[in-house]
Formats: C-alpha cells, structure tokens, sequence
C-alpha cells in the first residue's frame, strides 16, 4: 500500500480577490503535492474558503448583497484562479458547506460537555480586519495616541460581551513540551522560535463566540451565539476528511504539512494544536509558516493599494513563470 501524504494551504478568506500571497502558497503547495505524487505517495492535497465572521457580512453588506450569495460569488473568483494558474488539489472545502458546519458544532458541543468550553465575559482589544483579539502589551500606538493592531496596524477596538471560552491556558505545557520535543513542528525556526517566546510566558483562555452578527456557525443550544471565525476554519483541515469515522480521516490524518503564511502561524500552532489536544487528536507533522511578498519593503495589501494579481502575471509570463 503506498505511503500517504496530506497537505493543506490555509483556507482562503472571501472578503476580496485571490492576489499573489494566496498564489504563492497554493503553488508551492502544488508543486510538493505533484512532487510526492510522482514519488508514489498517495497524496490527498486540501485547499479551500474562510467564509464567515465579521468581515465578510461587513464586505457583503457594502456590496448590497446577503452573505451567502456575496461568498458564493467570491469563491468562484478563487476556483477560477486555481484552474488558470492548474492547481491539482484533491478537495475544495468551503466553511459554509455541511459537511463542515456539521463537524464544527459536534467538536463544540464535545469540548463544553468536557469542559474545555465554558461561558463567560469578555473584554478586550479587537482588531476587526485581522479577526483576532490583543493584549495592551501587544498592541501598537500612533501619533494620536490610538491603538493599533501589532499584525496590519490598522486601529483596534474595545468589545465587551458575553461569550464562551476555550481553555487555551489549560495545554500550555503539553504544547511547550510538543516544541521542544519535535523541533520539525513548527519550520523554519524563526517561527519556531517566535511561538515558543509566546507560548512561555503563559496562554489566556480563548473568546471563541460572539453575539454582535449572524454570520457565523450557531452555537448547540445556544444558537444567539455564534462561533469565532478562526476555532471554524481551523477544523477544516479534519472536516473535509470526514472526521471522526470517515475513511479519509483514518487514512489521512495526520496532517504532514500545512503550509501557510508567516502571519497565520499563531493560529495554527497554538489554538489549532490545543484544539486537537483536548480532543484527543493527533498533532499534525509539521507547520511551515513561508514569508510575505513585498513591495519597497511594505507587505501587500488592499489599503495600501500595491496588490499584484497573479492572474494577469500569469496571461502575461504563463502559469509556470
């Protein structure tokens, strides 16, 4: 029986257009799913769209449109890109399918009948573009004096309100033991080496509800909440594989690599390990975290207005350049 492999890029966020960060990835993820197809693995190669929280009913609002019709439109733009740019990868998830809202909440309702989940307040700096919450120490300051987010360095907000927590503190040191055993986890090492420095000084537990928008997966039995865009999304990489009793997850998992870029990598090596942790699940084999595209120094992005479509690259120089 030939050797599995299992590779996954992030999920890609829907808000806007595919740009050459999300090729880059997607390329270099197809380039190491042909590679060990051709070295006789069976490769099961994931890729896929973030589809919920704030933001995207924010994007679909300002367009007019209901969210459900604005992500079905979006992710034509990514599966479009994916066919110009001959990506061959084994499965297409989506966060609004079933087969993964319908993993998500029995993930949910496991870790709170364990008590791994339980409800409380939150309090806390936001940033809403980056969907992630800050600590005072972490964050950045302007001329004004505004706080601002350390990642995009857009401005941060206060949100108060009642939500349930993950209890991310309660594996800190099975995760710092995890590193230190398995120096391969996180690569290349200066991510390695970021996570660690971050995970030492002691893990808060993790808001993962929210009640101020609609557009996420319902919380079991307590469906005015909704369920924290990241704790969604990161449960793909076991949903597509129809966990916990589909074939593909006992052939599959664990994963042997997601590959994603350098700013994700908090996520992936932090809650997404604690995750499968309380759930008794295997750790995947390794998280590489590559850097960014830049223009002048600067990281792309919308707001700056220095994106490059890798699709007109593509017309102009050819797929493979």
């Amino acid at each position: 029986m030939a050797a599995k492999f299992y590779l996954t890029t992030p999920l890609y966020y829907v808000n806007d257009l595919p740009h050459i960060g999300h090729a880059y990835t997607t390329v270099a993820a197809d380039v190491l799913a042909r590679y060990k197809r051709g070295a006789g693995f069976d490769v099961n190669f994931l890729t896929g769209t973030d589809e919920h929280g704030q933001k995207i009913a924010e994007a679909a609002l300002a367009k007019g449109e209901e969210p459900q019709a604005f992500v079905n439109r979006m992710v034509e733009g990514f599966k479009k890109a994916w066919r110009e740019l001959d990506i061959s990868y084994d499965d297409f998830i989506r966060t609004t399918e079933k087969r993964h809202e319908a993993v998500v909440q029995r993930v949910f309702s496991q870790l709170l009948q364990q008590g791994d989940i339980y409800k409380g307040e939150y309090e806390g700096w936001y940033c809403v573009p980056d969907e992630s919450f800050w600590s005072e120490l972490e964050l950045r300051e302007d001329l004004e004096g505004r706080k601002l987010c350390p990642d995009c360095g857009r401005p941060v907000e206060i949100v108060k309100e009642e939500t349930y927590f993950f209890k991310l503190s309660k594996y800190q040191a099975q995760l710092l033991e995890h590193l230190e055993k398995y120096p391969e986890f996180i690569a290349p090492d200066a991510r390695r080496n970021e996570i660690i420095q971050f995970v030492k000084p002691g893990l808060r537990d993790l808001s993962i509800t929210r009640l101020t928008f609609k557009w996420g997966v319902p919380v079991p039995h307590d469906p005015k909440h909704v369920i924290y865009v990241w704790f969604d999304a990161l449960i793909n990489y076991i949903s597509a594989l129809g966990y916990p009793d589909g074939e593909k997850f006992k052939k599959f998992w664990p994963a042997d690599v997601h590959l994603m870029g350098k700013e994700i990598v908090r996520f992936h090596a932090v809650t997404w390990p604690a995750l499968l942790l309380a759930l008794g699940i295997p750790l995947p084999k390794q998280i590489f975290g590559h850097g960014w595209w830049t223009v002048e120094g600067q990281k792309m992005s919308k707001s700056k207005g220095n994106v490059v479509d890798p699709l007109a690259l593509s017309e102009q120089y050819g797929v493979d350049a």
